[in-house]
């Protein structure tokens, strides 16, 4: 791309090669692109002479000034290339590709457009937003906002909703062939509607070719048939893009034109040749993230070493030859992990990104300067129309993302839809496939991947404490043939074994899904029971049905909400210690309303059951900040009762416990609790944690008074494992009473 030969002013920040002067100064672009030498010390002296110094401090500014920018090897003065092309090649490298947007800061600065952006994998993500107009901060913002970060979390709650609270730690889905089992590492359907809400704006831009973005665009994927290289120029940008991110066993295959696409990494992680062969390129430019294989010495270090090297062999190909004009970027990143998506990591990983292309573009022969490059975006709906899927899933999307015939298209809003369809439970992928109808109208011709229609998994935790728990799930989606979901969970445990079975039928309603509900809870528990000074009482069983029948209602923001009738039975066991009450056995029917979050920096569950022998308010919420390496999360209970049986009793802090106090060692009907929870990474997965807290656990009374209050502090250890968190914490209150508290997994 050309210079558009008008003059302007650019702020020039760069970092020169070692052994360079550093100097920041205004410079004024000459309306060819350049400067010589000469020039550029003239110009800066007039401006210099300009400014108002102290009388014989100027003169010695101004020489130093001169002096340094006559020495100083800036890419700034780099001459403007004057024919062929120029592409951006962006390599793949998971995590470690967001230097990517270091290295296109350095190219904003510098004014530089290359004429076509080629990216594989983590590349392609980046190389879209970019070539669809978007600046490295803004890309660097969506990035934040649809954060990768939890998709690759193995302490991230993870199932369809009908499971809740069960997290699976495998699921099997039925496919062709019967049950398979799901790939435990990602959600699908999350990871695709990250995606396709991410890269929406360039998806409507480039309308199906990806020749109409600001700057024309290749994914490269790879054929799992022929491990052939698959170079992708049209269809829907989302779905390229997934496509060319597909990293075995993380990533299922995407299908596109008949072919099964994987991880372009496989065939072209730095697609050097696929960009020379464009029309009219000459030169390229390469930004270089991929890791190299490990020396003689590093295999020495055993044998998940050695598992490093083979699949580092799977993204490893011969390097490509440079020319006189290319400009090679290479970052250096080995001391990160390729799927480390840490806030402080990504900043930390952009920052090297930025140094290196500083460093690598002041010593480039020429760079192609020019103008920033837009598009039009279509303001407003021509059509919308649904491939495969059920017959009501055309309605449903259409009223559930707002896309109906004339109407505006609000970016941010379609955005968040876009990426809380995963949230229905209903589809595995969304690709809307936008098509220009004219100038400022856009047709949406979306194909769907409808989620497995049945689903089995299970789960296994453990607590010190509570002894250990498993649980088995299925989901059916269309039960009997019909549009109509049924679910059954049934937990086995030492002390608590449980059975619920559901049943939901889902309805579009505006931006949001409704579902009428019913479900039934049957469970058996046996609760620990102590003295006033802690000492272990023996325990007593207790038994309970709980029938529910109402309507649930999702938000794009991840909440569900829900009314209905609450009828319930029990026996409360033994009479609680400390209790008047002699009555353990009791019914009640009444109304039950809930409100919960369960995804998300902030999670949220409060709930409401009222009838004439049965009150019972209950919250529970919490909200993670991160500062650097360190995350911060408050939390707070909050629970009042009234004649309550044993087993809904409140436990002070929650299935997490107390700090100090085994778990569930004081309950009663009333519950105030306040924590803080602090944790930093020591290395790779493990990481310190502390939690202070205090609360108040009573049997009537009033709910906040000055008495019964108690204090505590638990620190410990914790490691992210493929079964969740492992958890080793020593914990002490303000009565000096200690516990260890270990727990294996996401107790449910």
């Amino acid at each position: 791309m050309q210079s558009t030969g008008q003059t302007s002013t650019h702020a020039r920040s760069l970092t020169p090669m070692q052994g360079s002067v550093i100097t920041y100064v205004i410079v004024p672009a000459a309306p060819s692109g350049r400067w010589t030498t000469a020039q550029g010390v003239r110009r800066i002296l007039r401006q210099v002479l300009r400014t108002s110094f102290p009388r014989r401090k100027g003169w010695a500014v101004a020489t130093f000034v001169a002096m340094a920018v006559a020495t100083t090897p800036m890419a700034a003065q780099a001459p403007a290339c004057s024919d062929g092309r120029t592409a951006l090649v962006l390599s793949g490298g998971g995590a470690k590709g967001l230097a990517h947007l270091g290295v296109i800061t350095a190219l904003d600065s510098l004014g530089v457009r290359p004429d076509y952006v080629v990216g594989t994998s983590m590349g392609a993500i980046v190389g879209a937003l970019y070539a669809g107009g978007a600046t490295a901060r803004e890309a660097d913002s969506l990035a934040t906002i649809f954060s990768p970060t939890a998709l690759f979390s193995s302490s991230a709650p993870s199932g369809p909703i009908a499971w809740m609270p069960f997290s699976p730690l495998l699921t099997w889905a039925v496919g062709k062939k019967g049950f398979t089992l799901q790939s435990p590492s990602i959600n699908e359907a999350d990871a695709n509607s990250l995606i396709s809400a991410l890269l929406l704006q360039p998806n409507l831009l480039a309308s199906g070719d990806f020749d109409r973005l600001p700057i024309p665009f290749r994914a490269v994927a790879t054929d799992l048939a022929t491990r052939d290289t698959v170079v992708l120029s049209s269809g829907d940008l989302a779905q390229a893009v997934r496509a060319s991110m597909s990293v075995p066993l993380v990533f299922a295959p995407e299908r596109i034109d008949g072919r099964l696409l994987v991880d372009g990494g496989l065939s072209a992680n730095v697609p050097i040749a696929i960009a020379r062969a464009l029309p009219g390129v000459t030169r390229v430019i390469v930004s270089d993230v991929s890791s190299g294989l490990l020396t003689e010495d590093g295999l020495e270090a055993g044998p998940l070493a050695v598992a490093d090297q083979l699949a580092g062999f799977l993204f490893v190909q011969p390097p490509d030859s440079l020319g006189r004009d290319d400009v090679y970027i290479r970052v250096d990143l080995k001391q990160f992990k390729n799927l480390d998506f840490a806030p402080a990591t990504m900043a930390s990983i952009q920052r090297r990104g930025r140094l290196a292309a500083d460093s690598a573009l002041a010593a480039a022969a020429c760079l192609p300067l020019g103008p920033a490059p837009s598009g039009v975006l279509p303001r407003s709906v021509a059509s919308f129309d649904l491939s495969a899927g059920a017959p009501t899933d055309a309605a449903l999307l259409q009223r559930y993302l707002g896309l109906y015939p004339g109407s505006p298209i609000d970016m941010a809003a379609l955005a968040r839809q876009v990426n809380a369809v995963s949230g229905l439970g209903a589809f595995t992928a969304l690709w809307l496939h936008p098509t220009t109808a004219s100038r400022d109208r856009v047709s949406f011709q979306a194909t769907v991947e409808p989620a497995p229609p049945k689903l089995a998994g299970v789960t296994v935790a453990y607590d010190r404490d509570l002894g250990a728990r498993a649980g088995m799930m299925y989901l059916d989606r269309r039960l009997i043939g019909q549009p109509l979901e049924f679910s059954a969970m049934l937990g086995v445990g030492t002390l608590t074994n449980d059975i619920t079975l559901g049943f939901r039928r889902y309805f579009g309603a505006g931006r949001t899904w409704v579902a009428p509900a019913l479900t039934v809870h049957l469970e058996n528990q046996a609760i620990n029971l102590y003295t006033d000074d802690g000492i272990d009482a023996g325990r007593t069983d207790t038994r309970q049905g709980v029938l529910f029948a109402g309507v649930e209602q999702g938000f794009s923001a991840g909440w569900v909400l829900g009314v209905g009738f609450d009828g319930r039975s029990w026996n409360g066991g033994d009479v609680p210690l400390g209790s008047t009450d002699s009555t353990t056995d009791g019914s009640s029917a009444g109304v039950r309303v809930f409100a919960r979050r369960p995804h998300g920096a902030w999670k949220t569950k409060a709930s409401l059951v009222w009838s004439e022998s049965y009150q019972r308010a209950a919250l529970t919420t919490s909200y993670t900040f991160t500062f650097g390496k360190i995350s911060l999360t408050p939390l707070a209970r909050l629970g009042w009762g009234a004649d309550l049986p044993l087993q809904d009793q409140f436990p002070l802090g929650g299935a997490a416990g107390f700090p100090g106090l085994s778990v569930h060692q004081l309950r009663g009907d009333r519950e105030l609790f306040g924590g803080l929870e602090l944790s930093h990474p020591i290395r790779g997965s493990v990481r310190w944690e502390v939690l202070g807290a205090v609360g108040r656990s009573a049997n009537g009374g009033d709910l906040f008074t000055d008495t019964d209050w108690l204090g505590g502090i638990r620190a410990g250890i914790g490691v992210e494992t493929p079964i969740g968190d492992v958890q080793a914490a020593y914990g002490i209150t303000t009565t000096s009473t200690d516990n260890i508290f270990v727990r294996i997994g996401r107790w449910f």
